[in-house]
């Protein structure tokens, strides 16, 4: 055992001199931004959450920082450490988050890359650095703390409509101006990102991939596409491309729950860009469209609502992008993320094997893959509010494309899928219900839209 002992703090300093090497090298390199504080996960210093946390404050304020023990927000991955003592600068307490490695990273990077971009002007939580603890070479990330209040999901499900429609035009104007920020400013992003999170990007022929996406959705539905929407694909390809002088960071989860009203504050945040990744910022746009659909709770805002939300967001990102005031432009955008969303959202849930991939869809027994498709915990979805997300994605697709003469083809594809879906899912599920918060104040409370 004493050898045992002994061979385990070997390895242990062999491991804290290599990341100590390696700190040094990326430094002398420029592969880290010298504003973000780095830290090893062997450094004394990091031995637990507390000390890390007043090292990585001290480093980002000058000086010496006291906290106290902290308060769980968040089961095992949100904290409230308030600052006892430390520079005059320093704010009175802040957010720790701990998760996941590589998605607590990827977060850290777009935290940074926003806060750099947008200052005194972030919609985002400020972070204030990044470290590691030593228990299981643990991430975490130091941002600033939202304050008393509560997130969108809350709202939507109370009876204030009022609050909830304030909430919703926020978040869509800091929608906006988080896009706005970001767009054409993909090299700045990657070089925060490569430096804490280094993602090998895999070049794909997308339009062979999603040729194969399209014809095994077809196939599962058992329709015949359009011939012509093979060669519209080619639309949706150009505005995948990462060339494309239109991309940007863009959220990757934009739910109700990562959306913030802080009451103490007066702010709305929008937070938790664990997914965030660079892709034409349209795709965040359109999540407008289909009302931030949320988890098992998949509902629609007032129609009146969703116009003005998209109206603020498109003259937020009209400062950097005067194309989103041109009708065409952007409604032909809007297309082309509606495409990409619908495959993404039926693939997603009803994902191959293709043996599976088809009784899925049509009700068929597909033994124990299929009971966990239809666990209502399953990843907090569920089969009912997995089908009306996709419902309405078809209906949505084929009505824009037929009112706005762009990609019909697809348009009239996804209309034969959803006619066929009608004829084999439970009614419940092709009906959008609103959310609670607008049901006793919208003459709208019977109409359904996922027929579009």
């Amino acid at each position: 055992m004493p050898h045992a002992h002994a061979v385990l703090i070997w390895l242990n300093a062999i491991k804290a001199l290599i990341a100590l090497i390696w700190v040094r090298f990326a430094l002398r390199n420029g592969h880290l931004p010298e504003n973000i504080p780095m830290v090893t996960n062997n450094s004394p210093a990091f031995r637990n959450v507390n000390s890390a946390v007043q090292t990585i404050l001290s480093q980002k304020f000058g000086g010496e920082v006291r906290l106290d023990k902290g308060e769980n927000i968040h089961p095992q991955s949100l904290y409230r450490y308030r600052v006892l003592s430390g520079p005059d600068e320093i704010p009175t307490s802040v957010f720790v988050k701990r998760k996941r490695a590589r998605r607590i990273r990827v977060e850290w990077a777009c935290l940074q890359f926003l806060s750099d971009q947008m200052g005194e002007n972030g919609v985002t939580p400020r972070i204030y650095g990044g470290g590691y603890t030593e228990k299981n070479n643990a991430p975490l990330i130091v941002m600033e703390d939202m304050g008393d209040g509560q997130n969108l999901r809350a709202i939507l499900l109370s009876d204030d409509s009022q609050n909830a429609k304030t909430v919703l035009i926020e978040c869509a104007k800091a929608l906006g101006k988080i896009n706005a920020y970001s767009l054409g400013k993909a090299e700045e992003f990657l070089k925060i990102r490569d430096s804490i999170v280094p993602i090998e990007e895999k070049a794909e022929d997308l339009l062979s991939v999603y040729t194969e996406k399209l014809t095994e959705i077809c196939d599962a539905a058992g329709i015949t596409p359009y011939q012509e929407s093979f060669s519209e694909l080619k639309a949706l390809v150009d505005f995948l491309e990462p060339s494309n002088r239109f991309h940007g960071l863009t959220h990757g989860d934009l739910y109700p729950v990562n959306v913030y009203q802080s009451i103490s504050k007066s702010k709305v945040y929008v937070f938790d860009y664990e997914f965030g990744h660079l892709q034409h910022v349209l795709v965040d746009g359109f999540q407008i469209r289909v009302h931030l659909d949320m988890w098992a709770e998949v509902s629609r805002f007032p129609d009146d609502v969703m116009q003005e939300m998209e109206r603020i967001y498109r003259f937020e990102l009209a400062a950097t992008c005067p194309e989103a005031q041109d009708d065409m432009w952007y409604y032909q955008r809007i297309i082309e993320a509606c495409v990409y969303e619908t495959i993404r959202c039926i693939y997603r849930f009803f994902e191959p094997p293709k043996n599976v991939f088809s009784n899925i869809i049509n009700n068929r027994p597909a033994g124990d893959y299929e009971a966990l498709r239809i666990d209502p915990n399953y990843n907090h979805w569920g089969l009912p509010a997995v089908r009306r997300r996709v419902f309405y994605r078809l209906g949505m697709l084929a009505q824009l494309t037929e009112e706005h003469g762009y990609l019909q083809a697809l348009g009239a594809t996804a209309r034969k899928i959803q006619d066929k879906y009608r004829t084999i899912w439970p009614p419940e599920v092709q009906e959008m219900p609103l959310y609670p918060a607008f049901h006793l104040n919208s003459s709208e409370n019977n109409k359904s839209t996922t027929d579009n």
